[in-house]
């Protein structure tokens, strides 16, 4: 029996009465907020309704820019992230044209590794909502914490995922700004172990200062983060997409050290390493690092960004390289053959670039994985990975980016029959992706090819990739 004295408490939401005590509404679910929850401006919001259509349920993160909230999608009763920038940015009068500019860039991307925009827009009370899909998983800073050291074939699969989602940004001219561990989200799917989601595109961009400086964000703060910031940004500089990928350089470090390349008291002393000091060999602080992948590392921490890799699919194809030459190795130590190392200046006196796959011949790999006739889906070989080279010509197609003539491979040791099982499964997966990408890519603005030959993602993965799978964005 409720006291007669007790004020009757009622749903923010659906305006249901409630027992004295009650967390979630009976009616609608939302959660009944006590008086200091209240006064708390981000938890105040949790029972709200963005849009009419997105219902805040909680809390799941705060970040320079805004706080994360899971919501219900009201149209579609699904699970979404609602990120709401906070009110003391609204002062800038220029920030809601950005943020639409952006988020509007950020939502044309259409690849698996990149969090998907589902809406943006204004509130009444004029703060700014950005809608994403929801997915789960740990971020890569917890999986570093959880299992370091990393085997060889787990990090490559990991890094490669991630240059391809920046491939897609890039080629839609979205820089991401601001690349960390925190921002990479690594979940399984049903047949897919550390599948990875970028998230927060171009986001970064919307704390840039009037004045035009990279450096401050409206509130004076730091832009993007220092640990993970090229020197042209530190600089204040105009970026491109190299600027992306020193930033997957410091993580790819950080995934074979277990320590960023540069750190300090403040964040001006860390921007003045990126700026002054050459970064430690990786192979220095960890022994068993893999070499071709320090070697790659230290090109992608170049302080120019015409010494690092031209863009983010030479990167993947040079991680896809670097797993078929650790293969390779494995494959003569088992068969009790002589393991020989090849130098980047031997394989340049030979002449060992292959050309770039024909049409057809991408065509042909892609029909390989389509489903039997028994309607089961087929799988590439993994000789049929092995010998697919897919290092690009020196003439670029049309969305090819331009060669760099001195990103070269560097020798390869002998890896264990574990990596190199792992390896086999990363590989065959990775390449009929990477070929899908190259294909469809090479004739953006062409006819689209036929559904059987568009399918390669699903007859690799036969989930379908989209914002319902429980794979997080609280970046």
């Amino acid at each position: 029996m409720v006291d007669s004295a007790t004020p009757e408490i009622a749903c923010s939401t659906c305006g249901m009465t409630l027992e004295p005590g009650q967390r979630f509404c009976p009616g609608c679910g939302a959660m009944v907020l006590n008086t200091t929850e209240l006064n708390n401006p981000d938890l105040a919001m949790i029972g709200k309704v963005v849009a009419n259509n997105f219902l805040l349920q909680a809390v799941v993160g705060t970040g320079a820019m805004g706080t994360i909230y899971r919501a219900e999608q009201k149209s579609l009763g699904k699970t979404v992230v609602i990120k709401l920038i906070h009110k003391d940015m609204l002062d800038d009068s220029t920030l809601a044209l950005r943020f639409h500019r952006e988020a509007r860039a950020a939502s044309r991307l259409n690849h698996p590794n990149c969090i998907q925009i589902i809406d943006f827009g204004e509130m009444k009370d004029g703060r700014l909502y950005i809608a994403m899909e929801h997915v789960s998983g740990q971020d890569l800073a917890r999986v570093l914490y959880e299992d370091y050291p990393l085997p060889p074939g787990r990090i490559i699969h990991i890094i490669r995922q991630v240059c391809m989602a920046l491939d897609e940004a890039h080629a839609n001219e979205v820089l991401h700004r601001d690349l960390k561990p925190e921002n990479i989200m690594v979940g399984d799917r049903r047949n897919m172990k550390d599948f990875v989601k970028v998230l927060d595109f171009g986001i970064a961009k919307l704390m840039d200062s009037q004045q035009g400086s990279n450096l401050q964000t409206l509130s004076g703060t730091v832009c993007g983060t220092p640990e993970y910031m090229s020197p042209e940004q530190a600089r204040g500089d105009d970026m491109d997409a190299r600027s992306d990928l020193y930033s997957v350089g410091v993580m790819l470090y950080q995934l074979l050290t277990n320590r960023i390349p540069f750190s300090g008291d403040n964040a001006l002393t860390v921007m003045t390493k990126h700026l002054t000091e050459p970064p430690t060999d990786p192979s220095e602080i960890f022994p068993e690092a893999h070499p071709a992948l320090s070697a790659l590392t230290l090109q992608l921490l170049s302080k120019q960004p015409e010494h690092r890799p031209p863009n983010a699919l030479e990167v993947a194809l040079e991680l896809d390289r670097i797993g078929r030459g650790i293969l390779a190795d494995e494959h003569r130590r088992q068969q009790g053959e002589p393991h020989t190392v090849e130098t980047p200046k031997a394989r340049a006196s030979r002449g060992a670039v292959a050309p770039r796959p024909t049409r057809q011949e991408l065509s042909a790999s892609t029909a390989s994985v389509r489903p039997s006739s028994n309607g089961d889906r087929a799988r590439p070989g993994v000789q049929e990975v092995l010998t697919q080279d897919l290092e690009p010509a020196p003439a670029p197609t049309p969305r090819s980016r331009p060669i760099s003539t001195s990103f070269t491979r560097q020798p390869e040791p002998v890896g264990g029959s574990k990596a190199a099982l792992w390896l086999l499964i990363v590989l065959a997966a990775g390449a009929v992706i990477l070929v899908a990408s190259i294909f469809m890519g090479a004739d953006k603005g062409a006819e689209p090819p036929p559904p059987e030959e568009r399918s390669a993602l699903d007859q690799l993965h036969p989930e379908k990739l989209t914002a319902d799978e429980d794979l997080i964005a609280v970046g």
